[in-house]
């Protein structure tokens, strides 16, 4: 990528007459399109802040020197985006320094001050094609999210709902270009808590904890890292079908990191004294929390990995596996060949929660890392994704696996994986 000066927002208005009677200024008439990939931009434009009329402020613009015609860039509900000289030129210098843009801390002050709808959408391109320094994030509008991770925060230790600012009760995607999938989860368990709906809390809290764990915490800003962190290990003391998932999230916010659910696989078995295989190759991942994973290659090709969740049969328990409608650990296997994901159905017992999984083994990495999820959170995967889980599993298991196909909608993956196993030969 070059530094082409070419729009931010997908709309753009040209200054004076329309290039065709009857057609609407926005795109040339074409509102469908994006204006960031015409082609009309491909080259030749340079960066302006002009005066969309008499007596009125500046707006961001693109302008041809060789004709002079502009274009003006829209927000969101088509009104133009205001702006300075002075930041005009700031984005006219990280287009031309593009895709590694080097903003000093002058630069990054100037970046704050702008309108948050230009920050978003410089920093949304930033994000998409160029590599820039995370700092540069933290000029995104942060507050509203560390005021709502607080008011979880408060919430997840039974307190009353505070009363929060319009911003902190819609996020938007105003901070999309640092991290995805932290915010919206976040409103979620929030709306969850407040409800209250422990369905609502459980997926908020399952893709909150999944978010922070893919997102770069160096473009968080401290206070927003700090309150984020504490989210997550408030789930963890809470929910212990979050437990392992948010005490790594938190880790990973706070630098702690840990590989303790991460082990290689090898299908070939080291050989023994007597120059035959060994029976096995068992790996027992985790410390020595409630939550242990084991993992076992056999000589016969095969990985079988078993999940235990010390767990007792109380009535709050009963209350997490009906919001759940089903307890499922997703556990993944990269390889070369590509990414299998599994899900190991755990069956409620006494003391705790377990589970099994014998599926064929490939060399890789095998990781379980990932909040046990429950039937909502299989809506998204596909029956043929399914299969080899329901396959893999041993009568307990399918019995959960009906069980939640049966609390599930009619057209749920699972209940077409299901039959679909009957129909291949399957148990029944």
């Amino acid at each position: 990528m070059t530094g082409v000066h070419r729009p931010l927002s997908d709309w753009v208005v040209r200054l004076g007459p329309p290039p065709a009677p009857g057609t609407s200024p926005i795109n040339d008439g074409d509102e469908r399109a994006d204006a960031r990939d015409l082609p009309l931009f491909t080259e030749g434009w340079v960066r302006r802040a002009v005066a969309a009329g008499p007596d009125r402020p500046s707006v961001l613009a693109l302008q041809h020197p060789a004709t002079a015609v502009t274009y003006v860039e829209l927000d969101d509900h088509g009104a133009p985006l205001r702006i300075g000289e002075a930041g005009a030129e700031l984005i006219g210098r990280v287009e031309t320094s593009w895709p590694r843009p080097v903003l000093g801390p002058d630069d990054l002050t100037a970046l704050a001050s702008l309108s948050r709808e230009v920050r978003y959408l410089l920093l949304h391109r930033l994000s998409q094609e160029g590599a820039p320094p995370p700092g540069v994030f933290h000029s995104l509008p942060w507050e509203p999210v560390t005021e709502l991770a607080s008011a979880v925060v408060r919430l997840l230790d039974g307190g009353a709902p505070p009363s929060l600012s319009a911003e902190a009760l819609d996020l938007g995607h105003w901070v999309t270009p640092a991290a995805l999938g932290v915010t919206g989860p976040l409103e979620q368990l929030h709306e969850g808590l407040t409800e209250p709906d422990p369905v609502l809390a459980a997926r908020g809290g399952t893709a909150l904890c999944a978010g922070l764990r893919a997102a770069d915490p160096a473009r968080f800003p401290a206070p927003v890292t700090t309150a984020l962190a504490e989210v997550a290990r408030r789930l963890a003391t809470v929910n212990p079908f979050l437990r392992h998932a948010a005490v790594l999230a938190a880790g990973r916010l706070t630098g702690a990191t840990s590989s303790g659910f991460v082990t290689g696989l090898e299908p070939a078995l080291p050989k023994s004294a007597s120059g035959t295989a060994d029976r096995a190759v068992v790996d027992r991942l985790g410390d020595d929390g409630p939550f242990a994973v084991r993992t076992e290659i056999t000589p016969g090709g095969r990985l079988k990995v078993t999940v235990e969740l010390a767990l007792e049969a109380t009535p709050e328990r009963e209350r997490l596996l009906d919001a759940y409608g089903g307890a499922f650990l997703p556990v993944v296997v990269a390889s070369p060949g590509g990414t299998l994901r599994y899900w190991v159905a755990l069956e409620a017992r006494r003391r705790w929660l377990s589970g099994t999984l014998d599926v064929p083994v490939v060399r890789g990495e095998f990781r379980a890392e990932d909040a046990v999820t429950g039937v909502w959170g299989l809506a998204g995967v596909s029956p043929d994704e399914l299969l080899p889980s329901l396959a893999g599993t041993h009568r307990a298991g399918l019995r959960v696996w009906r069980a939640a196909a049966d609390l599930s909608p009619a057209g749920h993956p699972l209940r077409r994986a299901l039959r679909r196993l009957g129909g291949e030969g399957g148990a029944s």
